[in-house]
């Protein structure tokens, strides 16, 4: 009875191992899709996709990449670091006896990795509006809700379908 336990408990960890490596996988391909290979000098696809977008000038694009240069070390290390402790928990929960308090420790670094990483992200945007005139704020803003699909969803459920949109928007 405990090796069928064991072995549905081994089932599900590779399920959801399978799910983080396609998750790693799929946004690796996402970030460097469009770029034929990686560039020296740190530009990134997505800022290629922005100069575009918001029609930067080549001095604009220049100064987002020199800001960006340490948001995307740290963002790089956050990741790096976030892998190692999802096999720390995945190490945690094979052992035969899971120490509740390890667990729990884990789980808060993983959350405040998460932070650190939505930390990066807000930099990375902040930098791009420090550099752009109103025009170009106005395209950004615009940008972000669309790739969030904000007018899609419930700004308090973030749900499509919701019975209290409507309520709330009043």
């Amino acid at each position: 009875m405990e090796t069928l336990k064991r072995h549905r408990i081994i089932k599900w960890l590779n399920i959801f191992l399978l799910v983080i490596n396609i998750s790693a996988f799929t946004t690796i391909l996402v970030i460097n899709k469009g770029s034929a290979s990686d560039t020296v000098d740190n530009k990134f696809s997505s800022d290629e996709f922005l100069k575009k977008e918001l029609n930067l000038t080549e001095e604009q694009y220049q100064e987002i990449c020199e800001l960006d240069a340490k948001i995307f070390r740290v963002y790089q290390s956050l990741l790096d670091m976030q892998c190692e402790t999802h096999f720390k928990l995945l190490d945690e929960l094979l052992c035969e006896h899971p120490s509740r308090g390890r667990l729990d420790s884990i789980a808060i670094k993983t959350g405040r990795l998460y932070t650190g990483l939505k930390r990066q992200t807000i930099k990375h945007f902040i930098n791009i509006k420090s550099i752009c005139d109103e025009d170009q704020v106005v395209l950004l803003n615009q940008l972000l809700k669309d790739m969030m699909q904000m007018d899609e969803q419930c700004r308090y459920c973030n749900k499509r379908e919701c019975d209290r949109r409507d309520q709330l928007n009043e």
